[in-house]
Protein backbone atom coordinates (compact mmCIF):
# COMPACT_ATOMS: atom_id res chain seq x y z
CA UNK A 1 0.00 0.00 0.00
CA UNK A 2 1.54 3.14 -0.67
CA UNK A 3 1.95 6.06 1.25
CA UNK A 4 -0.65 8.12 -0.07
CA UNK A 5 -3.03 5.46 0.33
CA UNK A 6 -2.22 4.98 3.73
CA UNK A 7 -2.59 8.19 4.36
CA UNK A 8 -6.13 8.34 3.11
CA UNK A 9 -7.56 4.82 4.59
CA UNK A 10 -6.31 6.35 8.30
CA UNK A 11 -8.12 9.85 7.82
CA UNK A 12 -11.07 7.65 6.69
CA UNK A 13 -10.94 5.43 10.02
CA UNK A 14 -10.59 8.55 12.55
CA UNK A 15 -13.78 9.94 10.71
CA UNK A 16 -15.85 7.00 11.07
CA UNK A 17 -14.67 6.57 15.07
CA UNK A 18 -15.54 10.44 15.65
CA UNK A 19 -18.84 10.33 13.89
CA UNK A 20 -19.39 6.97 15.40
CA UNK A 21 -19.25 8.98 18.77
CA UNK A 22 -20.82 11.55 17.42
CA UNK A 23 -18.38 14.26 17.41
CA UNK A 24 -18.22 17.29 15.78
CA UNK A 25 -14.81 18.87 14.44
CA UNK A 26 -15.36 21.66 16.85
CA UNK A 27 -16.02 19.17 20.02
CA UNK A 28 -13.03 17.02 18.72
CA UNK A 29 -11.03 20.29 18.73
CA UNK A 30 -12.14 20.90 22.36
CA UNK A 31 -10.93 17.42 23.86
CA UNK A 32 -7.71 17.19 22.21
CA UNK A 33 -6.43 20.48 21.90
CA UNK A 34 -6.42 20.39 18.04
CA UNK A 35 -7.21 22.66 15.56
CA UNK A 36 -10.21 21.50 14.13
CA UNK A 37 -9.06 22.25 10.52
CA UNK A 38 -5.74 20.14 11.33
CA UNK A 39 -8.45 17.41 12.43
CA UNK A 40 -10.23 17.60 9.26
CA UNK A 41 -6.77 17.70 6.72
CA UNK A 42 -5.69 14.50 8.69
CA UNK A 43 -8.84 13.11 7.94
CA UNK A 44 -8.92 13.84 4.30
CA UNK A 45 -5.28 12.37 4.25
CA UNK A 46 -3.68 15.84 3.46
CA UNK A 47 -1.69 14.66 7.08
CA UNK A 48 -1.29 12.46 9.37
CA UNK A 49 0.16 13.91 12.35
CA UNK A 50 2.83 12.55 15.27
CA UNK A 51 1.95 9.60 17.91
CA UNK A 52 1.41 12.94 20.06
CA UNK A 53 -1.70 13.81 17.53
CA UNK A 54 -3.04 9.72 17.06
CA UNK A 55 -3.26 9.79 21.03
CA UNK A 56 -4.78 13.03 21.01
CA UNK A 57 -7.58 11.80 18.56
CA UNK A 58 -7.64 8.09 20.45
CA UNK A 59 -8.04 10.22 23.73
CA UNK A 60 -11.24 11.71 22.17
CA UNK A 61 -12.33 8.96 20.55
CA UNK A 62 -12.16 6.62 23.77
CA UNK A 63 -9.97 4.21 21.80
CA UNK A 64 -6.80 2.74 21.43
CA UNK A 65 -3.89 3.58 18.82
CA UNK A 66 -4.53 -0.62 18.18
CA UNK A 67 -7.78 -0.05 17.27
CA UNK A 68 -6.65 1.75 14.14
CA UNK A 69 -3.59 0.01 13.55
CA UNK A 70 -5.65 -2.82 12.95
CA UNK A 71 -7.67 -1.72 10.22
CA UNK A 72 -4.50 -2.16 8.75
CA UNK A 73 -3.80 -5.69 9.01
CA UNK A 74 -4.87 -8.41 6.79
CA UNK A 75 -8.02 -10.46 8.75
CA UNK A 76 -6.28 -13.45 8.56
CA UNK A 77 -3.57 -12.32 10.32
CA UNK A 78 -5.62 -11.20 13.34
CA UNK A 79 -5.16 -12.98 16.70
CA UNK A 80 -8.93 -14.36 18.05
CA UNK A 81 -8.23 -11.41 20.57
CA UNK A 82 -7.46 -8.70 18.36
CA UNK A 83 -10.19 -9.56 15.71
CA UNK A 84 -12.63 -9.03 19.13
CA UNK A 85 -11.22 -6.32 20.04
CA UNK A 86 -11.49 -5.29 16.11
CA UNK A 87 -15.25 -5.62 16.07
CA UNK A 88 -15.96 -4.35 19.57
CA UNK A 89 -13.89 -1.09 18.90
CA UNK A 90 -15.95 -0.14 16.01
CA UNK A 91 -19.14 -0.13 17.85
CA UNK A 92 -19.90 3.53 19.03
CA UNK A 93 -19.04 4.49 23.14
CA UNK A 94 -23.03 3.75 24.03
CA UNK A 95 -22.47 -0.10 22.42
CA UNK A 96 -19.37 -0.74 23.81
CA UNK A 97 -21.03 0.55 27.12
CA UNK A 98 -23.56 -2.07 26.68
CA UNK A 99 -21.72 -4.77 25.64
CA UNK A 100 -19.05 -3.56 28.72
CA UNK A 101 -22.85 -4.42 30.81
CA UNK A 102 -23.10 -7.38 28.97
CA UNK A 103 -19.90 -8.75 30.22
CA UNK A 104 -20.18 -7.76 33.69
CA UNK A 105 -24.10 -9.33 33.79
CA UNK A 106 -22.18 -12.87 32.83
CA UNK A 107 -19.35 -12.76 34.59
CA UNK A 108 -21.72 -12.42 37.62
CA UNK A 109 -23.92 -14.80 37.15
Amino acid sequence: MEKKDINIKYGKILRIYRKKNNLTLEKVSEISGLAPRYISQIERGESIGSISTLLNLCNAYKITPNDILLSFLEPENLSTKDSYDYKINQLSIRDKEIIDDLLEFLLSH
